[in-house]
């Protein structure tokens, strides 16, 4: 299984549901403009590139926020904690996990709690990580 398939084809976004008949959102439950997969979740999303955007300025590096032409998750990973100093490349990765993860669960609470989907409440998921980060990373990094 390459990378390509969904980070080895196990994550559980509507793609994959389909693929095994499970039921799964029409469109992605954040966006509602595009299937859901897990690139389209993570950084393909406008509703995820709006969270990158704010964290990312928040930390004084916007210019690595993910654009409309990134497609694929592990490829802009890698160019991100390429473009910062290998000093804060650790806190920058960790970011990264931790905002990833409150992307990924937020679609859960859409579907499952019938919430609409909300940028705040990502980044609230997410403060404590970006504030103890935000103290360490020099800005514009």
């Amino acid at each position: 299984m390459s990378q390509r398939n969904g980070l080895h084809n196990r994550v559980w976004t509507a793609d994959r549901l389909a693929k095994t008949n499970l039921p799964h959102p029409e469109k992605c439950p954040l966006c509602d403009q595009e299937d859901e997969t897990i690139n389209h979740l993570i950084v393909g999303c406008v509703f995820a590139r709006q969270v990158w955007s704010l964290v990312f300025q928040h930390l004084g590096l916007s210019q690595l926020a993910p654009q409309p032409s990134v497609t694929r998750f592990s490829g802009w990973w890698k160019r991100s904690s390429a473009a910062v100093p290998k000093e804060v490349r650790k806190g920058l990765n960790s970011l990264i996990i931790l905002v990833t993860w409150e992307i990924w669960k937020h679609p859960n609470t859409c579907v499952f709690d019938m919430k609409r989907p909300s940028v705040h409440e990502v980044l609230a998921g997410a403060a404590k990580l970006q504030e103890v980060l935000y103290r360490s990373l020099p800005h514009g990094a």
